[in-house]
Parts: C-alpha cells; sequence; structure tokens
C-alpha cells in the first residue's frame, strides 16, 4: 500500500444529520449530492506501532474506519464490476483536528505529520457489516457499524474512478461518524474489527509542530 490514499467525508448517516442544518443555508441551500473527497498525503501515512504525532496546542482526534485497498488499475468502474478491483480492507485512523465546515479545504485538520496510520490489509469481499471499534488505554471509547454509511465499497470506487484513475496500491477511506474520540499525548489508540488484525498506535506530543 504505497499508493494515493483519497477519503470521503459526509459518508456517515450521523454525519450528513449534524450537518443537515448547514447544508440549507446560503449559498448551497442543499447538502452534496455527490461524494466529497480530500487526501491523505504522504506525509500523514504510519504503520501500526508507530507514533501518532500530537501538535502543541490542538485538539486532535482519532477516527477509525476501513480502508479499501486498490488490487489492479480502475478507470470509470461500474458499481456492479467495482469488486474486481478490490484487493481488499485494512483498518485506519483518519485523525483530524476537529471540522467546521465542509466548505473549504481541510488541509490543516488533515494533512498533520502521521494523522493517518493504516494496518494490515484482508483479503475479504466485506459482504456483511463489520463493527469498528476503538479503545485507549485499554477502554472501549467508541463502537460504530459500517452498515451506517451512506455508500458503500463498490459506490465508492465506481464514484472515484469515474474521474480519477485508481492505481494498484490506492487507498480510500470509507469514512467515519460524527462522533470521534479525543486523543492526547501518552495514549494508546487501538483500532479492532473482527477478522482484522488490530491497528495500535500511541500519541506523542510533537513539540512545537
Amino acid at each position: 500500500m504505497k499508493g494515493t490514499v483519497f477519503a470521503v467525508a459526509l459518508n456517515h448517516q450521523s454525519q450528513l444529520n449534524h450537518w443537515l442544518e448547514a447544508f440549507q443555508q446560503a449559498p448551497y441551500k442543499t447538502p452534496p449530492k455527490t461524494p466529497v473527497w480530500f487526501i491523505k498525503p504522504r506525509n500523514t501515512r504510519i504503520k501500526s506501532g508507530e507514533p501518532i504525532l500530537h501538535p502543541a496546542n490542538e485538539e486532535v482526534q482519532s477516527g477509525a474506519t476501513l480502508a479499501i485497498v486498490i488490487g489492479k488499475e480502475a478507470r470509470k468502474v461500474s458499481k456492479e464490476k467495482a469488486a474486481d478491483f478490490i484487493a481488499g480492507f485494512a483498518l485506519a485512523n483518519e485523525v483530524s483536528l476537529p471540522e467546521d465546515t465542509f466548505y473549504r479545504p481541510a488541509i490543516k485538520s488533515k494533512c498533520r505529520d502521521s494523522f493517518c496510520p493504516i494496518g494490515e490489509m484482508v483479503k475479504t469481499s466485506l459482504s456483511t457489516p463489520v463493527e469498528i471499534m476503538t479503545l485507549i488505554n485499554g477502554k472501549e471509547a467508541d463502537r460504530w457499524s459500517t452498515k451506517d454509511l451512506i455508500r458503500d465499497a463498490s459506490e465508492l470506487v465506481a464514484a472515484l474512478s469515474d474521474f480519477a484513475t485508481l492505481k494498484e496500491g490506492d487507498v480510500i477511506l470509507i469514512g467515519t461518524p460524527q462522533q470521534r474520540v479525543t486523543i492526547k499525548p501518552g495514549d494508546e489508540v487501538v483500532i479492532q474489527a473482527e477478522g482484522f488484525p488490530s491497528l495500535k498506535n500511541t500519541v506523542v506530543a510533537a513539540g512545537g509542530q
């Protein structure tokens, strides 16, 4: 998994519900009709066991999710054929500063060093809903199910490949609920789901970053 990491916002029903009133206001007056994409650049990616850097004087939030791993080049793939282009899935953590708008790029919130831990890939079809759990220092802090996603993996691959050619090793993060888990230096963050190797990272202070 050395490719580009794409991620989708507003793909969990709780997120859409939370922002619905704001989306009704000018100038848009309607929720987005298509997926809202952003990228987690190379500097954000770390593996299980590597530290999450906590910038000084910032609130940092853990966003447990799954990563779709692309297995071969995909361009304008249909939803019906999307599974043929998925090599597998991995646990991931879309770490972020709190978001207060979706109307401008969230680079300062999303693209800090170490803000995208990704675990080991598992070859699975994801044919049934997956419960994703976050443990902070050994205690459960959050749990959610992929059954509450607005678009499933096949829909996301089809939507993204419609305008961007996906390469082998590219990754798509499938989204997170509105409710996230605040993390601080010294915390051990463990993401778990049945059938997946745990994704474990310790939070460390990043000094003046």
